[in-house]
């Protein structure tokens, strides 16, 4: 097999020698799936079409376009096929069809072909079409690809496209492809996170220009997500280009080298901004136009594909369904009317019947913060952001309060009589308690207002909480503040005044232990360790690892480790797994890590998260 391989990188190369000096002189590395041969030769597109929709449309959203070197044609995507149209609008004749998918098409420099990314071989690939016989050829292979965007070099021998695998199989890069296909060549390997999109060669052929960002995508995405970046053909080094708040991304040069478009976030919206490339000014070159993609994967992009006209006159975009051209030097932009006569194939209907019940009453699919009473016969929880306590395990459940609040954290009394719990509102949190026994009367114990968290009810009558400044929380972009300045503290159960013992540090899970007046708390790094109540005299006992998951480069931590009441055991969850393991008394001067018992343990029971998000022991 090898020789096989090797014998047809050889033909390849020898039969064009221009890509093989490519091949040998740049710092990159080929295509491994691309060359391998398929034995079984399978159908790329086993789904047969059974059924079609036709309509006329003149307004779409989502199209990537490209203008022909003439100025006198557009070609765009819609809805998985191509279409050309004359730029001064009309009707649009298809270039493409079928049931693959065919986006982001660029005319070759010589306006003869259509380099578009499609997945006909079952699998996302660059291909060419010629525009006089729709000749196709398919320029990359592979069958896990991931393919976003292509641009031609100058010479229209070479195409360049972010290239990356599904899955875990690779973030997109940059590739240099031969027209006539081949391996390939990856210009950029490093950093592994780093992802690149919307490559697009300057009219000299030296850079090649590029969105980039680390990670695919970001939970709760705060800016910049994307900047430009540059890389050089001769040098094979990068530049970023640019350092705007609300991202760049998207580039579109003019043919003339002197201009530069790209999108950028603006407070709400997207626009697009104007570079003069000699100088380095900037200005808006239309705002608003469409939402961007930056918080999703944005397979499709960050923005649809643009280009100027030959004159560099004019940028002709697609937003708001329509397609424009917006002059450079300003002014209003001008709609370019079209009509699409749509015919898309699809595969066989998959209709299914799910009944969805309509009734005044529901099940509750989310209970959170469980917590069984001292005698094991009454269970607190949270639902839908209200206490309840029931009868364990088959009694009714019946709110606590009628609060108009959000309460969550419930915490039994050693003595099982009271519950304490937290709130929230606009106005902050506090912490209370409420009576088990008899007409549930709710009391507020704190005065001062404050993201409180995590209460738990001590031996020694002391009632423990992980507090917060309600500000530093209402200003979060996400829910998992404060941070670094959350502390650790107590108050009476009769109210009063809030003591505070030390800051958390990444401490939290606050809980006890019989016959033992010490705090226990749970650290990522530390394990389970305990504090005084003055805050000193850190002990630690034992950490919790469990499998390496796929792709992790290390096991995974505990989440959490609380110590049974008895103090003999310890209760750990590590990813969506529940663990018990004994602790043993060591002795000596446990703070040290290296006394730090760290225990790989076997399976113990199944956890679901939706189900609960706190752990403890019935006493």
């Amino acid at each position: 097999m090898k020789r096989k391989i090797t014998a047809l990188i050889i033909t390849c190369l020898l039969s064009f020698p221009t890509l093989a000096i490519n091949y040998f002189q740049v710092n990159g590395e080929e295509s491994k799936d691309s060359v391998k041969v398929d034995k079984k030769k399978k159908k790329p597109l086993p789904l047969e079409p059974a059924r079609e929709i036709k309509f006329t449309t003149n307004e779409s959203s989502w199209m990537s376009l490209d203008v022909s070197p003439d100025g006198k044609t557009i070609v765009f995507d819609l809805l998985g096929d191509l279409y050309t149209l004359p730029i001064t609008g009309g009707k649009a004749t298809p270039l493409t069809s079928g049931m693959a998918f065919d986006s982001h098409p660029r005319f070759s420099p010589d306006g003869k072909s259509v380099a578009y990314i499609t997945d006909a071989s079952g699998a996302e690939n660059l291909w060419i079409i010629t525009i006089a016989d729709t000749a196709k050829q398919q320029v990359s292979k592979g069958k896990t690809n991931m393919l976003q965007s292509a641009d031609w070099t100058p010479d229209g021998q070479y195409l360049v496209t972010s290239k990356g695998g599904v899955r875990r199989l690779g973030l997109p890069k940059l590739w240099l492809f031969h027209r006539e296909g081949g391996a390939g060549i990856k210009l950029i390997k490093e950093p592994e996170r780093l992802k690149i999109a919307e490559p697009t060669v300057s009219p000299d052929g030296k850079l090649i220009w590029f969105s980039q960002r680390m990670g695919p995508w970001q939970y709760n995405a705060q800016f910049p997500q994307y900047q430009l970046a540059t890389y050089d053909r001769e040098t094979g080094k990068t530049e970023v280009q640019t350092s705007r708040y609300g991202s760049g991304f998207t580039p579109t040069l003019s043919n003339d080298g002197n201009w530069l478009v790209y999108g950028t976030r603006f407070e709400d919206k997207t626009g697009l901004i104007l570079r003069n490339l000699k100088s380095g000014d900037e200005k808006w070159l239309a705002y608003p136009v469409q939402h961007d993609e930056q918080e999703s994967i944005a397979t499709m992009d960050v923005l649809p594909g643009m280009s100027f006209t030959p004159d560099n006159q004019s940028l002709i975009a697609a937003y708001g369904g329509k397609i424009y051209k917006i002059p450079v030097s300003g002014g209003p932009a001008m709609n370019i009317p079209f009509e699409v006569d749509v015919n898309i194939e699809l595969g066989p209907e998959l209709d299914f019947d799910y009944p969805i019940a309509d009734d005044p009453t529901f099940t509750i699919r989310q209970i959170r913060d469980p917590l069984l009473s001292p005698d094991g016969k009454k269970l607190a929880f949270t639902a839908l952001d209200k206490l309840y306590v029931m009868d364990y395990p088959n009694g009714t459940p019946s709110r606590m309060t009628k609060n108009d609040l959000i309460e969550a954290y419930p915490s039994w009394s050693p003595d099982g009589k009271w519950l304490t719990f937290v709130t929230w509102s606009t106005e902050g949190g506090h912490i209370y308690k409420v009576n088990t026994e008899g007409r549930p009367r709710p009391v507020k114990l704190t005065t001062t207002p404050a993201l409180y968290q995590q209460t738990a009810w001590s031996y020694s009558d002391r009632i423990t909480f992980i507090k917060g400044p309600a500000q530093k929380f209402k200003d979060a972009v996400d829910p998992f503040m404060p941070g670094k300045m959350t502390e650790i503290g107590w108050i009476s159960p009769e109210g009063g005044a809030v003591n505070i013992i030390a800051r958390a540090n990444g401490r939290h899970k606050p809980h006890f232990v019989k016959n033992n007046d010490r705090i226990y708390l749970y650290h990522n790094k530390e394990g389970l360790i305990s504090i005084r109540w003055d805050g000193t005299d850190q002990k630690a006992y034992v950490k919790v690892k469990g499998i390496k998951t796929f792709g992790a480069k290390d096991p995974s931590n505990a989440s959490v480790i609380i110590m049974a009441p008895e103090g003999d055991q310890a209760l750990a969850q590590v990813n969506n797994d529940m663990y018990v393991v004994t602790v043993p008394i060591v002795g000596g001067e446990t703070w040290s890590s290296r006394k730090t018992l760290t225990i790989e343990m076997a399976w113990v029971v199944g956890c679901t998260p939706s189900v609960s998000s706190s752990l403890s022991f019935a006493t």
